[in-house]
């Protein structure tokens, strides 16, 4: 290969990886990726090492490093077109100079969607998730209240640095001011999970599960650093929620957790469509990508609500991510795009409350949990790891299979256009 052909490459392969890192990958599916790429490029020797802030990359034979950062995140509707990009790399379809020009107009995407509205659907987020951990009509309405002023946090936050610093620790500090205040004026039956509920969009569950996963085979620097960012996250929410107790003068025994249901039995599938109409508006997702999302959530959501009705909480967070995984690799197959990060990442944020594991963890962080809830919060992580380990393992050996048969995807995200978003 010449010089010049293997300098393209490998600054191909250090922009595919880190787009990957800000689309939401986690490390080991990233390397995957990056390796798979530089294979078929005709490179043996290629190795890669991903990290929460950037993509390690060597190319020849003497194992000359060089890294690429990763400057911030990417939209769901860019990360479609940036996994359009890698596939169309992995058949031969595209080279290396032409995939970097494509992964540059891609990071320069102007957003489909007005940042405010994007904020804005942080409320039906929380009135979704409070729909699935606590339904009653009282809760729903204190969910939405506190999640107008995390709205307006989170928009603060783009414009100061101090307050994106410290977002975690004000949004529970404010979030739990109001769940309380509106406890004096109405009865809530279970503040924590109402705070919970409303502040889940922020919570980093789903990063200390992706760091145990990222652990469990074999990135273990990615893995702790996620660990150690989401522990640091978790002791901001607990002072957050210490000052606005100390503050009201209250005991932390004023946050309980309780399970209240003044709803129908179809009030979770309800707040589950909430949940998902929020996520697509606020991480953007392309148009076509709508349905697919939805259908991965809600079935996500069945299988994970029929399991812990059966089995528990811990099995069926097992199954429900199982579940995603596999089915998140089918989605390519029938839509004929390449969807799989995109409809797995809103299922896989999903399974964290909805497992109630963020109750356990929040019940540790205000120091009210016996030793059930830390097994609990221990028990729901570990199950969602090995469900997504099995599940992704399915669903690569699935598509695999499936490429055997012959072809099934479409070339549609060839090119950034911005009317197929």
């Amino acid at each position: 290969m010449a010089q010049t052909e293997l300098e393209d490459t490998r600054e191909c392969l250090l922009r595919v990886g880190a787009a990957l890192l800000a689309g939401g990958a986690p490390g080991p599916e990233v390397e995957e990726q990056v390796v798979a790429i530089g294979r078929h490029r005709g490179i043996p020797d290629v190795r890669a090492a991903a990290t929460p802030t950037g993509v390690f990359v060597s190319t020849t034979p003497d194992h000359t490093v060089a890294f690429e950062p990763v400057t911030g995140t990417l939209r769901f509707e860019q990360t479609t077109l940036v996994q359009g990009v890698i596939d169309r790399l992995l058949t031969g379809r595209l080279g290396p100079a032409a995939a970097v020009a494509e992964l540059t107009a891609i990071e320069r995407l102007p957003p489909s969607r007005p940042a405010w509205l994007c904020d804005l659907a942080i409320v039906p987020i929380a009135v979704g998730i409070c729909a699935i951990l606590q339904p009653t009509w009282r809760d729903l309405g204190a969910a939405a209240i506190g999640s107008l002023l995390l709205v307006a946090l989170v928009n603060l936050s783009r414009r100061s640095p101090l307050v994106r610093t410290l977002l975690p620790l004000l949004a529970a500090f404010g979030v739990t001011s109001v769940v309380l205040q509106l406890g004096v004026w109405w009865p809530l039956d279970g503040t924590l999970r109402t705070v919970v509920s409303t502040i889940a969009v922020l919570l980093p569950g789903s990063m200390i599960v992706t760091g145990i996963t990222e652990i469990a085979t074999g990135s273990a620097v990615a893995g702790t650093s996620r660990l150690v960012s989401g522990t640091v996250q978790l002791v901001l929410f607990a002072v957050g929620l210490f000052a606005a107790a100390a503050v009201r003068g209250a005991p932390l025994t004023v946050l309980t957790n309780v399970r209240a249901d003044d709803l129908n039995p179809g009030g979770p599938f309800v707040g589950i469509l909430l949940v998902g109409v929020g996520i697509v508006i606020n991480v953007a997702a392309s148009r076509s990508a709508i349905p697919w999302i939805l259908g991965v959530l809600l079935l996500t959501f069945a299988v994970q609500y029929a399991g812990q009705s059966l089995w528990g909480v811990t099995l069926g967070a097992l199954a429900a991510s199982a579940v995603a995984g596999l089915s998140a690799s089918i989605v390519p197959w029938l839509s004929g795009r390449p969807l799989r990060l995109v409809v797995y990442l809103p299922a896989f944020w999903l399974l964290v409350p909805g497992s109630l594991g963020l109750l356990s963890t929040a019940q540790i962080a205000t120091g009210r949990g016996d030793v059930s809830a830390v097994t609990g919060a221990v028990a729901a992580a570990v199950a969602i790891v090995v469900g997504t380990l099995a599940g992704s393992a399915a669903g690569r050996a699935l598509d695999r299979w499936l490429t055997r048969r012959g072809p099934g995807r479409a070339d549609a995200a060839e090119v950034p256009d911005v009317e197929r978003r």
